[in-house]
């Protein structure tokens, strides 16, 4: 099937490779190389670096305007797939596909549209959370279901687990779809929108953690930033990133183990796992040790 794929983070990357596997990819479209790095280096997206090393062709655009729109619908795409691009579609792009126009999103839609649903599901303590495939539409992850699938949320899971499973998922249930798309099968239910709630993207004051809440929403907030771009905290005048914490089941501060517990409220928040700024990834003990 000739495919134009759009994608830019390291979410759709699995996608890539698996439609790249099975299906002509006439063109890959980014987000444009950006400053990254202390030396602000010009770095492509890890979409495009993971397209390049296929042989793919890969393009840039910073606007999507109606000679990107041409260009595009030139290639005659039968399927446009979409994951991770970080901009909406043009409706006549969207049309310009002969089959369809795909995005896979990581969350049970209706539920948590937007930029950010798996640090949503983390932080929110979810038991459960999911991928959807959906028919593309103008209106931001609210095109019909085409294909969706539960997944449980592990104890053990922090951001990178989760993601990555999800991701696998995600491209598995992309080629299963394409493939019912092809026979003309592929399910199209619509979403109940007035069930629909939204994610934001992150910003600075969301990756401080503030010792005055719950324990289980510290711990819960750590998970769901761990280990990018990672929750963070001023302990003992150090500005410390936390990987890993757990809630304390005995209620001791201070050394506790390979742990530095910190008092909450209600409880106290073990943390297992930090980076002191400046210094590399240590336990919490070795980081009390050296703030002594």
């Amino acid at each position: 099937m000739r495919t134009i794929f759009f994608g830019s983070s390291d979410f759709a990357i699995p996608s890539l490779s698996a439609l790249a596997s099975a299906h002509d990819i006439a063109a890959v479209y980014t987000q444009a190389d950006r400053p990254a790095g202390r030396g602000l280096k010009l770095t492509p997206t890890p979409v495009k670096a993971a397209a390049v090393p296929l042989g793919l062709d890969v393009f840039t655009p910073e606007k999507l305007d109606a000679g990107f729109v041409a260009l595009a619908a030139g290639l005659r795409p039968e399927l446009l797939a979409c994951v991770s691009y970080g901009k909406i579609l043009p409706v006549a792009l969207l049309e310009s596909a002969t089959l369809g126009a795909l995005n896979v999103h990581p969350s049970l839609l209706p539920q948590y549209r937007g930029a950010t649903p798996i640090q949503a599901a983390l932080r929110e303590g979810l038991k459960t959370t999911g991928v959807s495939v959906i028919w593309m539409s103008p209106r931001m992850d609210a095109g019909d279901i085409a294909l969706q699938r539960s997944v449980a949320i592990e104890a053990t899971d922090d951001f990178a687990a989760l993601h990555d499973r999800l991701a696998r998922l995600g491209s598995d249930m992309l080629l299963e779809a394409a493939a019912q798309l092809d026979e003309g099968r592929l399910a199209r239910t619509p979403q109940e929108h007035e069930r629909a709630t939204y994610t934001k993207p992150l910003r600075k004051e969301d990756l401080r953690i503030d010792f005055d809440s719950d324990p289980l929403a510290v711990v819960n907030q750590v998970r769901s930033l761990s280990p990018k771009p990672g929750a963070w905290a001023l302990v003992n005048g150090v500005r410390v990133k936390v990987l890993e914490a757990e809630v304390s089941p005995r209620g001791d501060v201070g050394v506790d183990g390979d742990a530095f517990a910190v008092a909450c409220r209600g409880g106290v928040v073990r943390l297992l796992r930090v980076i002191p700024e400046g210094k590399p990834a240590m336990t919490g003990a070795e980081f009390a040790r050296q703030v002594k």
